[in-house]
Formats: C-alpha cells, sequence, structure tokens
C-alpha cells in the first residue's frame, strides 16, 4: 500500500498482483482504482478528478481537473441556484462529469491523474515554458521545508526525565512496584511539585502510552517494556530492566517535538496525586490531532511521490534492520555478563593464591633455601594486581550496563516505533472515498435521467442532490484528512532521519569505553610485569 496512492492492503489475488509492493506506486495503482468501487481505500487520486473537489482542497488548478472544477466548484460545499430557481448542481453534474472526464480520458490517454506528483501530460509539459521553474521551485520548497522541520528534533541531547523504583512495593494481593520520576528540567505552562518528583505505577505509564496513540496515531510512539504478573514482579532482573526501559521511552517522548508539548504529558509528569485517581475524575479529550484541522496547499504543491518511494524502502528494510541491531545488542549484554563472570573467577583467583602462599612452605622447607619467601612476597605483588583489575572489570561493567547498553537499546526503541508508525497506518488509514465517488457517478446518472420526465417526484430529486452534496463533503473531508496523514508521516520520517546519528553516538561510546578500560588494565599489566621480573629463578 504506498503511503501517497494507498490501497487496501489485504486485497488479494489479482489486484495484489496489480500492487506489487504493498505501497506501491501511483503508476503501478492507476488502472486498479479506476475498477475499485467496493471496500476500504485510501485511494486518492480518482477521487478528485471525479467528483470534482480540487478547490476545495486548495490545489493548483490545472489539466482537466480544473476544467470540471470550473463548472462544478460551487456545489462542494452546498447547493447553489440560478436566477430562474434550477439547481446549479442540477445542471452541471451529470453532463459535466460524465462528459469531461471521459472524452478527455479519450483524448489524452490516461485511466487517472496522480495528483501527487507535479502534474504531468506527456507533450503538455513541453507546451509549458514554466514547468521547469515551478518544479525547482517546489524541490526548493520541499528541501527547506525538511531541514527546518528536522532542526526540532534532537535525539542526542541529554535525557530529561529520571525514573527511579521506590524500595517500598503496594498492594494487598498482587503488590505493585512505584517509580519515582523526576524531571531535571522546568516543563512549559506547567506547575511542578516543588522537587519536581511524582510517583508513578506500571499501569499509568500504559494509559499515557494509549492516550498517545490515540492523540497521534501517525507518529513515533515508543514501545514499552513488558508487563509480568505475579511473583514474576518480584525478580530483580527483570524489574530493572523494565525501569531502563520506562526511562528510555519517557525519555524519546519528551524529546519528540509534539509529543513532548502533549497537555496530558506533561500532567502525567506534574500531577502530584495518584494518575489513577486524577484519571477517573478529569475530563480530557483524546480525540486525534486531525481534527478541525485543514491540509496546507503549500504542502500539497510540493510533494513529490519519491518521497513515499523512500517509506517504501524503508518499511521493507525495518523487520531486517530490528533483527540486525537486536544481535548487535544481545551481543553487547552477552559480553557484559562475561566480563563480570571474568570479575567473579579473578576473586576467586585470588582467595586460591592466599591459600597455595599457606602450603608452599611445607613443599619448599626452608631448611633446603629461603628463595621460596621472596617467590610468596611476589604473589602479594598478584594479589594487588588482581584486585586492582578487577575493580576496573567491574567498573567497565557497571558503565556496560548503565550507559552503553542503553545507548544501544535505545536505537531499537526507535526501530519499533517507525515499525508501530507503518503498521498503524496500514491499518488506520483507510477511508470510504472509492464507494463515495462511485455514489456520486450513480445519482449524478439518475439526476441527469430525471430530466424532462413530468412523473418525477420534486422530492425525491432534491433527496438525491442532497445526497450528492452530502458524499462531495464527505470525499472532501476524508481526502484532507488522508494529506493531513502523509503530512505527519514526512514529518516522522524526517526527524527519524535524525536518529542515525544515534548509531554514531553508541558505537563511540563502545569505542570509548573499551580504550578507557583496555588502558588501565594494560597499565596494570605492565606493572606486575616489571616487578614479577625480580622473582627469584635460581637458587644461585
Amino acid at each position: 500500500m504506498d503511503l501517497p496512492t494507498e490501497t487496501v492492503p489485504w486485497r488479494t489475488g489479482s489486484d495484489a498482483d496489480i500492487t506489487g509492493n504493498e505501497w506501491a506506486g501511483p503508476e503501478d495503482t492507476a488502472a486498479l482504482q479506476v475498477r475499485t468501487t467496493t471496500g476500504l481505500s485510501t485511494t486518492l487520486e480518482s477521487s478528485l478528478q471525479r467528483v470534482t473537489i480540487s478547490s476545495a482542497l486548495g490545489l493548483p488548478r490545472a489539466g482537466l481537473v480544473s476544467k470540471v472544477d470550473d463548472d462544478t466548484e460551487q456545489s462542494i460545499w452546498g447547493s447553489s441556484t440560478n436566477e430562474n430557481g434550477g439547481s446549479t448542481l442540477d445542471q452541471q453534474v451529470g453532463a459535466t462529469i460524465e462528459r469531461t472526464i471521459n472524452d478527455n480520458k479519450k483524448q489524452m490517454g490516461i485511466s487517472d491523474v496522480n495528483l501527487f506528483s507535479p502534474y504531468k501530460l506527456g507533450d503538455d509539459q513541453d507546451q509549458d515554458p514554466t514547468s521547469g521553474v515551478r518544479e525547482q521551485e517546489n524541490d526548493e520548497d520541499l528541501n527547506e521545508w525538511l531541514v527546518e522541520f528536522r532542526k526540532t528534533y534532537h535525539p542526542l541531547t541529554p535525557d530529561t526525565v529520571v525514573v527511579e523504583e521506590m524500595p517500598e512495593r503496594e498492594g494487598l494481593l498482587f503488590k505493585h512496584t512505584n517509580y519515582l520520576v523526576k524531571n531535571l528540567v522546568d516543563l512549559p505552562n506547567t506547575e511542578p511539585s516543588k522537587d519536581r518528583c511524582v510517583i508513578r505505577r506500571y499501569s499509568d505509564f500504559v494509559w499515557l502510552q494509549e492516550v498517545l496513540l490515540k492523540r497521534y496515531p501517525f507518529r513515533l510512539i515508543p514501545e514499552l517494556p513488558p508487563k509480568r504478573l505475579g511473583s514474576q514482579n518480584a525478580d530483580v532482573e527483570f524489574l530493572e530492566r523494565r525501569r531502563k526501559g520506562l526511562t528510555r521511552f519517557i525519555n524519546l517522548v519528551m524529546k519528540h517535538p509534539v509529543l513532548s508539548k502533549d497537555d496530558l504529558m506533561l500532567t502525567f509528569l506534574t500531577v502530584p496525586t495518584d494518575l489513577s485517581s486524577w484519571r477517573k475524575q478529569a475530563n480530557y479529550d483524546t480525540t486525534d490531532e486531525f481534527t478541525d484541522k485543514k491540509i496546507s496547499a503549500s504542502f500539497m504543491k510540493m510533494w513529490q511521490k519519491e518521497l513515499s518511494e523512500q517509506w517504501n524502502e524503508a518499511d521493507s528494510s525495518i523487520d531486517k534492520s530490528i533483527e540486525v541491531w537486536l544481535k548487535i545488542t544481545f551481543i553487547l549484554e552477552r559480553h557484559e555478563r562475561r566480563i563480570k563472570q571474568i570479575a567473579h573467577e579473578r576473586t576467586i583467583l585470588r582467595s586460591l593464591i592466599d591459600d597455595f602462599v599457606l602450603v608452599t612452605p611445607k613443599l619448599y622447607p626452608l631448611e633446603h633455601g629461603s628463595t621460596v619467601l621472596d617467590i610468596n612476597n611476589e604473589f602479594s605483588v598478584v594479589n594487588r594486581h588482581l584486585e586492582t583489575t578487577t575493580d576496573f572489570i567491574a567498573q567497565e561493567a557497571h558503565a556496560s550496563a548503565n550507559s552503553l547498553v542503553p545507548k544501544f537499546k535505545v536505537f531499537v526503541d526507535v526501530l519499533f516505533s517507525l515499525k508501530g508508525l507503518f503498521e498503524r497506518y496500514r491499518i488506520m488509514a483507510g477511508n470510504n472515498v472509492p464507494q463515495l465517488q462511485r455514489r456520486v457517478e450513480i445519482n449524478a446518472e439518475r439526476l441527469q435521467g430525471m430530466k424532462g420526465k413530468p412523473d418525477v417526484s420534486g422530492t425525491e430529486y432534491d433527496k438525491i442532490r442532497s445526497t450528492i452534496q452530502r458524499d462531495k463533503k464527505s470525499i472532501v473531508t476524508e481526502l484532507n484528512r488522508a494529506w493531513l496523514i502523509r503530512e505527519c508521516i514526512l514529518q516522522e520520517f524526517t526527524i527519524f532521519q535524525e536518529t542515525q546519528f544515534i548509531i554514531t553516538r553508541a558505537f563511540q561510546s563502545w569505542s570509548k569505553l573499551n580504550a578507557e578500560f583496555a588502558g588501565l588494565k594494560l597499565n596494570e599489566w605492565e606493572k606486575l610485569t616489571d616487578s614479577l621480573m625480580d622473582m627469584p629463578l635460581s637458587s644461585q
């Protein structure tokens, strides 16, 4: 299903073969859309040319679309009557839509018009000397739009929210964990508590994610760590992983240029009372962000179908990207566990060396020579070396667990956010434009057939005319929403480009961490080697 052309993702059979990629390009789906009259769809191209609503959306007027609009644009938002008492819609809908579009299609040899790329129809472009200039201007506008919006997202800025597990667990039958959520900075338009801290449960984070998904279904909403029940919630390692996951979640939201300004998000971070009690009493709105919003003509003008092709590429690689990066993160976590094991083994080695020092005098009685005492003295140097390097290893493991691995895991969260966005699009971006446009055509034909017939009821005629008007309004509304979704996804994909630098930071931190501790440990090994050069090698 192509984000600009948007065919039905669950279509099967020959239709599926036509679309190819589930986000097929406009040219691939044109023939398919002409045949589509039933089922959910988000196809937009064929709709505008058939029901003449480009003016209502503020589209540039060009080609056959503008010809139809010239005759019928007054009927888009309501009826319009002429001086003789007849309806403009009555006179124009049937004849203009049917004749003009069909005649132009025959003359131009096309089955559809792609409204999501600059208007091009073969030789028409060559006849317009300004078309190249307009395209260049559109490219410049788009590039400027992308650059400016990308500047609004800064994923490498320090985290501003700290999530700490509180030691006391609450609940009678099922114990639950409370988290201390602390803001490190002042939040806009809020009155935070004196210490900027609130107490939240895992279920409060779930509520926050749910309301964000309702309000912003086509934005990058991060995933939450999983929930466990019963005795599993007492698992210390699980609770620590969940705490870190909640930390990544809330800070990803706070760095998002739109989500961070949401009033319910700010409420989550500032209301000092129990949030579940507040939710029961408060009256808050969860309608999506597109309500009462109209797409700008400037955005539609600069839209290019190549943008959706980029989304197709990203969508086709998202699963593989997640798989590979999860393996990278797993290897780092496994290394962290190994160095913890190394630290544990060196502690054991120190103890064993102490035990061995106690038995060496029995193996090598002093009557035969005192060199064994010199050897035992150097063992104390070995133990000091093991103690120091064990501390370094423990510090390395701690830094890896609390600083390095989270930098890698946050990119996993980002990838899952993008995957979730694509999945929600496939599920939620459908509309009824094809059915509505077909119904307009049928009713327009019925109106045309009623003309000149004395037995036609005026009430029936007005009812059909009202139905056409209502359907056209619905198409305008649904197409407007489809454009808003398109703009929203472009915004999200644009700021997603900044997340590539999370990869940079992660590997820079990995290299720096290893270099730092490798240097410290190498220095200790060199000192130990120099010291052990004094151990006796002969009794002479």
